[in-house]
């Protein structure tokens, strides 16, 4: 974990490495919690622009000030895709709370489900963040403290309408997240007219993650597009997501009613045009991810 005072200075620091090219630094003015967990390294500290930071593996993973940047787009992105009644969800990963958060702001979600893998973290963000005990008061949350990809087994097929994998970068330790088989476990479970949204990463640091997994996805789902979510305060200010889906048709930005963003209470990054734009690519980046698709 590379927290430390630079130049003698009377101060904490975060030293974040995205490759071997580039880096932040955030200051962390007091330290709230910090334990090795069997999983990782699980540290939330506070810092004057941001409140209350909570950074795995010495990486910046969501801040009172930037949640809504990363969680809004991941949670409501597939849910106006989707747009129908009693929507069923499965949250794979996301034990901060935030995607099931803003998921529950809709009242056509019957059911989400968040499956997190480390204990710590769920604990930890209970604490720490207030979105988390808004979802454990509504009756329509439930949390499942194990392995996601185990628990896929354990649902029945074609059951979910909506899959969302917000795990840790997945050509790192949440590898499996983007094997073959973790794929066709994902196609078995959602419904024909379902769509999922993965976290994949960074498009230029990172870029070559796309070459191997976009293969994948297109050998068991009709639809698959990149998406690019501006997130502040990310290192490189973009991450990249994939929606894919077992109908291409489910991921036409004309499937998202007009005044749905409208639809949702207090939105805080998404307008009622921007949340269309997310689905195209700017050009620079969808010259670079075409090269990574086979078809």
């Amino acid at each position: 974990m590379e927290v430390y005072g630079i130049l003698g200075r009377d101060r904490i620091e975060l030293y974040e490495t995205m490759g071997s090219e580039f880096a932040c630094v955030t200051r962390l003015e007091r330290v709230h919690f910090h334990k090795r967990s069997k999983y990782q390294d699980v540290l939330v500290a506070e810092n004057k622009l941001h409140g209350k930071i909570l950074i795995l593996d010495n990486v910046f993973n969501v801040s009172d000030l930037m949640e809504a940047y990363y969680h809004e787009p991941m949670a409501h992105i597939p849910m106006a895709l989707t747009n129908r009644d009693n929507i069923e969800a499965l949250i794979i990963g996301g034990g901060d709370f935030g995607v099931a958060y803003h998921l529950l702001k809709h009242k056509n979600l019957k059911k989400v489900t968040m499956c997190e893998l480390d204990q710590t973290v769920v604990d930890v963000c209970r604490e720490h963040f207030p979105w988390a005990k808004v979802c454990e008061n509504d009756n329509r949350f439930d949390l499942h403290v194990g392995d996601g990809f185990k628990y896929l087994d354990s649902l029945d097929e074609e059951s979910l309408d909506i899959i969302i994998i917000d795990s840790t970068d997945p050509f790192d330790k949440a590898g499996i997240l983007i094997s073959e088989e973790f794929y066709q476990k994902l196609k078995r479970v959602i419904k024909n007219n379902g769509v999922i949204i993965q976290l994949i990463s960074d498009f230029h640091v990172y870029g070559e993650c796309y070459s191997y997994v976009l293969p994948r996805v297109e050998k068991h789902f009709e639809g698959v597009k990149v998406i690019a979510i501006p997130v502040a305060f990310y290192v490189t200010g973009y991450t990249g997501m994939l929606l894919f889906s077992k109908d291409k048709n489910m991921l036409k930005a004309e499937r998202i009613p007009q005044g749905f963003v409208s639809g949702i209470p207090d939105a805080k990054t998404l307008t009622e045009s921007n949340i269309r734009a997310f689905l195209d690519l700017p050009p620079m980046l969808k010259e670079k991810i075409e090269k990574c698709f086979k078809k």
